[in-house]
C-alpha cells in the first residue's frame, strides 16, 4: 500500500526468544541475564516492489488530467466539463512533473532481561528503541502547461452555467511549483509539512517464555510463546513521512526451536520457526481511493487486521574453540495482507489493502565470543556473550532494501 511517501517496515531488532547458546537453550535455575543489542542499518534509498524488483524510493509524477481525474468525484466532474468545453485543453492539461527525493536513516537499540525459573523454563522481556531520520525533498522537473490550456479554452464557447464556471476557474489556475505543491499538501489536504523529520521512540515490547523439552547435551527442542505489546508509536495518518515504531495492537506468538551438534560440539545446526497472530484494532487512516496516490483529505476510523507472520531461521555454527564461534544464517519472513473488514467502499478498501503483504530473504554471517566456559573453569571472572553479525537482504517483496550490522552483548549473573 503506497499511502505514504515513506513507510518503512522497521527492523526486528531483538532475537526472537533471547536464545542462550543453542536455539533450544534455557538459563540455569535462578540465573539472570541482561541483553543489549545495537543495530546499524545502511541508508534506506530503495525498496522491493510487489513483483520482487528493486526500485528507488524517489517518486516522480506528472499531474495530468488523466492522472488527476480519479482523485475525487469533484475533480472528476471538473475534468468532464473541461473535456466537453475543449478536448484540446483537457488533453494538454498538466500541472507539471514533480519528484520527491526520499531517504531514511534508522538505527536501533534493544534491551532485554531473562530469568531462569527452572533449568528448563526461562521467562524474558525485551523492548527496542529507535532513532529515525527521514528526508523528502520536493522539486519540479517539468513545468506546468497551464498557459497552453488557458489559450486553448479562452475562446471556447460555453452553454451552461457550470461550463462557464469551469472555464473561469481554469483561467485563474496558477502555474505550479514545488512551494505550491507543499502548500497544497499542508493547507488543502491537511498533512504536516514535508521535509526533514526525526524522532526517537520506543518500539513494541515483547514478553514470553522458553520451555526446553529435552535434556540431551548434543541436541534439543524448545517451545516458546508470548505476546508483543503496543508500546511503540503507531502510524500518523497526518504525516506523509512518519515511520511508525509499533503496530498499535497486540500480537501473540508461538515458536519452536530445534538443534543438533556434531563432532564434539564443533558444528551445530539450528532451526527456528515463529508464527505471529496479529489482533485487529481500530485505526485512523486516510480515506484514499488510489494506492499509488497518497493524498486524501478525509480520515476515518477503521477496523484494521494486520497480516499474520511466519518467520524461519536456519543457522549453521562452527565452534573452533570453546570461546569463539563462526555462524551463518538464512532468515525467511512472510507477512499476509492487511484486511479492513468494515470498509464498505470496494475501491477504497482495495486501495488500502494493496501491497500490504510482504516477504523477505536474508543471509547473515557473524562471529561470537563467550566467556561462560572460561568462567566455569575459573579462568575468567565474568560470564558473558559478545557477537557481531552482518545481514543482507537477497530477495523480498514490498520491503525496503537495506543492509544491517548487529552488535550483541549478554551478561549473566
Amino acid at each position: 500500500m503506497k499511502t505514504k511517501l515513506l513507510s518503512i517496515l522497521l527492523l526486528g531488532i531483538m532475537p526472537a526468544t533471547l536464545a542462550f547458546g543453542a536455539s533450544y537453550s534455557t538459563l540455569p535455575k535462578n540465573v539472570n541475564t541482561l541483553v543489549f543489542k545495537q543495530v546499524m542499518a545502511s541508508k534506506i534509498e530503495s525498496q522491493y516492489d510487489s513483483k520482487g524488483k528493486v526500485d528507488t524510493l524517489d517518486l516522480k509524477e506528472e499531474f495530468t488530467s488523466s492522472r488527476l481525474e480519479d482523485v475525487s468525484n469533484v475533480i472528476k466532474s471538473y475534468f468532464e466539463q473541461l473535456r466537453a468545453i475543449s478536448p484540446q485543453a483537457y488533453s494538454d492539461f498538466s500541472l507539471g512533473e514533480f519528484s520527491a527525493d526520499v531517504s531514511a536513516d534508522v538505527s536501533a537499540q534493544g534491551l532485554g532481561y531473562g530469568f531462569g525459573i527452572t533449568d528448563r523454563l526461562t521467562v524474558y522481556a525485551s523492548v527496542p528503541i529507535y532513532h529515525i531520520v527521514t528526508d523528502i525533498k520536493f522539486k519540479q522537473t517539468k513545468p506546468s502547461n497551464m498557459a497552453g490550456v488557458k489559450e486553448a479554452i479562452k475562446n471556447a464557447p460555453t452553454d451552461t452555467a457550470i461550463g462557464k464556471f469551469v472555464k473561469d476557474l481554469t483561467m485563474q489556475l496558477p502555474s505550479t511549483n514545488a512551494e505550491l505543491l507543499q502548500s497544497m499538501v499542508v493547507n488543502y489536504y491537511g498533512y504536516k509539512p514535508v521535509g526533514k523529520w526525526e524522532k526517537d521512540a520506543l518500539g513494541d515490547a515483547e514478553i514470553g517464555f522458553i520451555y526446553r523439552l529435552t535434556d540431551f547435551t548434543d541436541k534439543g527442542i524448545a517451545l516458546s510463546a508470548g505476546a508483543v505489546l503496543p508500546t511503540g508509536e503507531a502510524d500518523d495518518p497526518d504525516s506523509l513521512q512518519d515511520v511508525s515504531t509499533g503496530d498499535g495492537q497486540y500480537d501473540a506468538f508461538l515458536e519452536a526451536a530445534a538443534g543438533v551438534s556434531f563432532i564434539d560440539n564443533m558444528f551445530q545446526i539450528d532451526i527456528k520457526g515463529r508464527y505471529t497472530y496479529q489482533f485487529s484494532s481500530e485505526k485512523e487512516v486516510r480515506w484514499i481511493e488510489d494506492s499509488n496516490l497518497p493524498l486524501a483529505t478525509g480520515k476515518r476510523s477503521v477496523n484494521e487486521k494486520l497480516g499474520n507472520k511466519i518467520d524461519t531461521t536456519l543457522t549453521l555454527t562452527y565452534n573452533p574453540t570453546y570461546w569463539m564461534n563462526l555462524n551463518s544464517s538464512l532468515i525467511l519472513g512472510n507477512t499476509e495482507s492487511t484486511i479492513y473488514a468494515n470498509v464498505a467502499d470496494a475501491k477504497i478498501r482495495r486501495a488500502l489493502e494493496t501491497d500490504t503483504d510482504s516477504s523477505s530473504r536474508w543471509v547473515r554471517i557473524g562471529v561470537g565470543f563467550s566467556t561462560i566456559e572460561a568462567f566455569q573453569r575459573k579462568k575468567f571472572y565474568l560470564p558473558m556473550d559478545i557477537g557481531v553479525s552482518a545481514q543482507r537482504l537477497i530477495s523480498a517483496k514490498n520491503t525496503h532494501n537495506y543492509d544491517r550490522v548487529d552488535f550483541d552483548f549478554k551478561l549473566y549473573f
